[in-house]
């Protein structure tokens, strides 16, 4: 296998092989990141198998969670071998953590709680992993726990063994029908080991005996053989793990024996009951268990040569019984009269009926108008009459995949890839579209191009190939040439409508409006002289969509309006829903938010009253954005759950994907860090895999956002820097520009300034060229705050006064904007030590942000505070930032919360409380340390060295305020002299000098 590719995986190496199968590093070369690849151990002749094996990675692929290891793709090699990809897990298995002792009782159960979290998540989708083991679990290089091997799970409603089988019910009976026994002997559940049922307590059981290994440090059940073990599983209750390990609690003894209960209604029900109660073992851990005791792998009679405490079953029955030259010989002999055999019988090319052939004309043409929900039902017609057209198969392959029924897309492949192998000698014409077509659903752009290309050379003279053409270049986002080839589709075909449609799409997006209009108006004359009602409302829709998109919502809506209306004359229940979609957008963008409801809502009973679940989806995703702007977030999660619902009971992938990224959304405007990024990171990877690059763009730029957040500053500038590649690549301006506005964040609140000064200047130029108001307004706004911190203040309110000039605006004011520039006004004010308009301006401000945006309250009730204290208010100062401390430590704004922890030192400082004020101080200069705030870390030495003063340690206060003026020095170089200059100029800063000067005769 090594140095072949299969598919779009170049096999690169061996690294795994077990009694399930073979596993391989390869490299997917469409997106150039490293996957492993694995071949189940079965001959490729047995069909059951085969079935049985892709429907099962199939059911796993759906399967997105943290801490479960994904599965890019299934599918079958040219020769009928099945294989899946997964994300490669670099790492240490549990395993090899129990081998080296290096484990804390604590640390365990944060592991056995990750694994049953993935569990809980694949159980709730109907599949149970079947061999959960220390190997399987693998804490990766950011201390990730991934669960492995969800590709070989098994169906939960998987017929069991008939109860009349005698031969049934005993320990070989887990065979699957492949033959492969699954499961290993010292993991398996009571249930497994005699051939019963199994279901999702199965994995539990196997999760209490991974527990127990790592508690008492050897296994629950030992044996000298397979079969001993077995019966120890079935008969034997094993001794608490405090037997073996006197550092585990009682509550830890009480979790892990029930996990391992006989009867599976006597152990846990489901992987959330296991999880409270770990967490109750946990609180019950003494500070050493949790910090120290690591827990000890004893020695087992499995260990010492009679049978390998990690073995499989499968590995038993892999033991050949016939001598090799008789295995060798059968071989070729089967071989050659296979050979025979289908060269005796071998196929013709499938010619489809003339019935299949006119329905998959008008599947094919509805697909290049973008009515794929019409093509979906001609294509099935199509099937229906001639299930062996393996070119209908292929184009239902592409109008499910824009249907967001990624599963059945798959499914329509790999019978397009059945019969490609049945029929031999097809055309090269056709082969060329099954290709051009396989690779589209499979959005490999280059070789759908590749192919397209073909198909024009073997028939130049038919326009609808460029059209096709066109199509593969704008999925890949080359939209010069993908105007070419509409182009050429028009000089081929000077009556094809839907080339000209396509056009005015294109020349929209690059804002050449009065091209599109041209075009527009002749697609719009063509489907009139067609009599196409579906053609025209089109068109509507399509001018109206792009007037939306510019910013001109009057000039939409009558078009909207006008499309809508032609869909229901034409009764087409996909474009009404699609307008009444977009309709809800331009009222919600009108600032009609009642309205937009009323549209969005209507869409979405239409939907599903017609059973369009994906619109129905995106309609409730719309319904949630309203919500959403109008601040209800309540509500506005309430709709986004019930995307999220939809779309995995309809395993719509992308809109899944869409829904989870809201849901970020809307806990990053909670300040809800941890949270965002648990959503965002399910959402992130199917587009990655998918190749959707600008959705991978948006997923990028919210992940940067929630590590921000959580103060994870590198993680952040790495996200941020990722989606600035893709924007470049894609040549998107405002996506460009978003990045640079990222990137400029974290570097602000790192105290970068000049750097951040740098991309803010980026993104505001970029957003200037575009004349995106909103976006110079945040540019500006950014800027100012920057240009404050380095006391460039006459240049910091020139910014701000244009930023409120757009934010003031009847028609695009915007209230966050508005708060935002209040908070940063606030901020100057407090930097100039002028308190009582600083606390007037933050109070106005907290006004302004209500309980939508408590970032921004967090940050104005930190200035009023300040200015409390600073006014000899120092008591009302401190219960402010205990408030504020309680508040960012509860949503995870860590930036936020070291700097009210200094505010608080300062305040207990004021109140003579000189040793918590020292213990405070010292506390935020450690998180300002690790943050990389060296402007923040010079002022929390300074507090600590004048408390520790003020306590009678005048030796460590000395030392606390050298500290404190190397940092304040250091910033020259950090920063260059000129900015450093007007720095110093700072009043705040001149008042922080002047005491490093009296009190420890430290200037600079």
């Amino acid at each position: 296998m090594i140095g072949q590719t299969v598919s779009h995986y170049k096999i690169l190496e061996k690294i795994g092989e077990g009694g399930m199968g073979t596993v391989y590093l390869a490299e997917d070369t469409h997106l150039g990141r490293r996957v492993a690849v694995k071949f189940p151990n079965a001959s490729t002749d047995e069909h059951q198998f085969r079935a049985r094996f892709l429907r099962e990675a199939r059911a796993a692929s759906a399967l997105n969670h943290p801490n479960i290891a994904a599965i890019y793709d299934y599918g079958e090699t040219d020769d009928a071998r099945p294989f899946i990809v997964m994300e490669l897990v670099e790492g240490k298995s549990l395993n090899d953590l129990l081998h080296e002792q290096d484990l804390t009782l604590a640390r365990t159960i944060d592991i056995i709680q990750a694994v049953a979290r993935a569990l809980s998540e694949a159980h709730s989708r109907g599949i149970v992993h079947r061999d959960i083991k220390p190997s399987n679990i693998v804490v990766n290089d950011r201390k990730q726990v991934k669960v492995l091997d969800f590709g070989l799970a098994k169906r939960l409603n998987e017929e069991p063994h008939h109860a009349a089988d005698p031969s049934a019910r005993t320990m070989l009976a887990t065979r699957t029908q492949s033959g492969t026994v699954v499961g290993t002997p010292l993991y398996l559940s009571p249930e497994q080991a005699k051939g019963e049922a199994v279901d999702a307590r199965s994995d539990l059981f196997a999760l209490g005996a991974v527990l127990y290994e790592c508690a008492a440090g050897k296994p629950a059940f030992s044996g000298a053989g397979i079969v001993e073990i077995a019966a120890n599983v079935i008969h034997i209750a094993p001794p608490p793990p405090s037997t073996f390990n006197r550092r585990v609690p009682q509550e830890l003894d009480q979790t892990t024996l029930k996990a391992l209960a006989k009867k599976p209604d006597e152990r846990y029900q489901t992987a959330e009951e296991f999880i409270a109660d770990l967490n109750y073992s946990k609180a019950a851990l003494t500070e050493s268990d949790i910090s120290h005791a690591r827990t000890q792998r004893l020695t087992t009679a499995s260990e010492t040569g009679k049978v390998s405490a990690l073995a499989t079953l499968s590995d038993i029955f892999r033991r050949p019984r016939l001598s090799l030259g008789v295995v060798v010989s059968a071989v070729i002999l089967a071989g050659l009269v296979i050979w025979i055999i289908a060269f005796m019988f071998r196929t013709v090319a499938h010619q489809p009926s003339a019935e299949a052939r006119r329905w998959y004309d008008v599947g094919t043409n509805a697909l290049r108008d973008g009515a794929y929900y019409q093509a979906s039902k001609a294509l099935e017609q199509a099937i229906a009459a001639d299930d062996n057209y393996a070119l209908a198969h292929a184009r239902l392959a592409e109008a499910l995949m824009e249907l967001d029924q990624v599963d059945a897309a798959k499914d329509e492949l790999l019978r397009v890839a059945t019969l490609s192998r049945q029929q031999s000698g097809l055309p090269q014409l056709d082969l060329a579209y099954l290709n051009a077509i396989t690779a589209t659903v499979r959005r490999d752009f280059p070789t759908a191009i590749a192919s397209y290309r073909e198909i024009s050379q073997l028939t130049p003279d038919q326009a609808h190939v460029y059209l096709d053409l066109g199509r593969a270049y704008e999925n890949s986002d080359d939209t010069k040439k993908a105007i070419e080839s509409y182009l050429e589709a028009t000089r081929r075909d000077p009556r094809y409508a839907t080339a000209f449609l396509r056009l005015g799409i294109l020349y929209g997006r690059q804002q050449e409006l009065a091209s599109a209009q041209v075009v527009f108006d002749k697609a719009e004359e063509l489907y009139q002289a067609m009599g196409s009602v579906e053609g025209r409302a089109e068109v509507y829709f399509q001018r109206g969509f792009l007037l939306r998109n510019i910013g001109r919502f009057g000039q939409a809506r009558p078009l909207l309006q006008r499309a809508l209306e032609l869909a229901q004359a034409g009764n087409n229940e996909s474009q009404q829903i699609k307008a009444l979609l977009q309709l809800s957008n331009v009222a919600f963008s009108e600032g009609d938010t009642n309205q937009a409801q009323l549209y969005a809502r209507d869409a979405v009973d239409s939907a599903q009253a017609h059973g369009m679940e994906n619109l129905a989806t995106r309609g409730l995703v719309d319904l949630g954005n309203v919500f959403f702007v109008r601040g209800d977030l309540g509500e506005a999660e309430k709709y986004f759950k019930q995307a999220l619902e939809l779309a995995q009971r309809n395993k719509g992938r992308r809109n899944e994907a869409r829904a989870l990224l809201m849901l970020g959304s809307l806990r990053i405007q909670q300040s809800n860090a941890d949270e965002a990024v648990t959503y965002i990171e399910q959402a992130l990877p199917f587009y990655q895999q998918g190749n959707y690059r600008k959705e991978s763009s948006q997923a990028l730029l919210m992940l940067g956002r929630a590590r921000r957040l959580k103060g994870d500053y590198d993680a952040a500038l790495q996200a941020f820097e990722q989606q600035l590649q893709i924007a470049q690549q894609m040549g998107d301006p405002s996506q460009i520009a978003v990045s640079h506005e990222g990137i400029g964040t974290v570097y602000t609140l790192q105290e970068r300034y000049p750097e951040a000064l740098d991309h803010y200047e980026q993104k505001y130029a970029i957003s200037k060229s575009t004349n995106d108001q909103k976006g110079m307004a945040y540019g500006l706004m950014s800027r100012a705050s920057v240009l404050g911190a380095l006391g460039r203040y006459s240049d910091a309110r020139a910014s701000l006064q244009q930023a409120a000039e757009f934010a003031n605006r009847p028609d695009g004011g915007i209230k966050q904007l508005t708060a935002q520039i209040s908070v940063i006004e606030s901020q100057l004010l407090l930097s100039e030590r002028r308190f009582s308009a600083a606390k007037a301006k933050a109070e106005e401000a907290l006004a302004q942000t209500g309980t939508q945006y408590p970032d921004l309250a967090l940050a104005a009730k930190h200035v009023i505070a300040y200015a409390r204290v600073s006014l000899g208010a120092a008591r009302e100062g401190k219960s402010l930032f205990e408030e504020t401390i309680e508040t960012s430590t509860r949503t995870g704004e860590s930036q936020q919360r070291s700097a009210s922890l200094l505010g608080l030192a300062s305040a207990s400082l004021e109140m003579g409380d000189a040793q918590t004020a020292s213990a405070t101080a010292l506390q935020a200069q450690e998180s300002f340390a690790r943050g990389g705030q060296q402007e923040s870390e010079w002022r929390a030495w300074l507090i600590a060295a004048r408390s520790t003063r003020r306590a009678g340690d005048d030796a460590k206060a000395k030392e606390y305020a050298l500290h404190a003026s190397e940092l304040l020095s250091g910033l020259q170089q950090k920063w260059g002299s000129e900015n450093y200059a007007t720095y110093l100029a700072k009043p705040d800063v001149r008042y922080c000098r002047k005491q490093l000067g009296d009190e420890f005769g430290l200037t600079q």
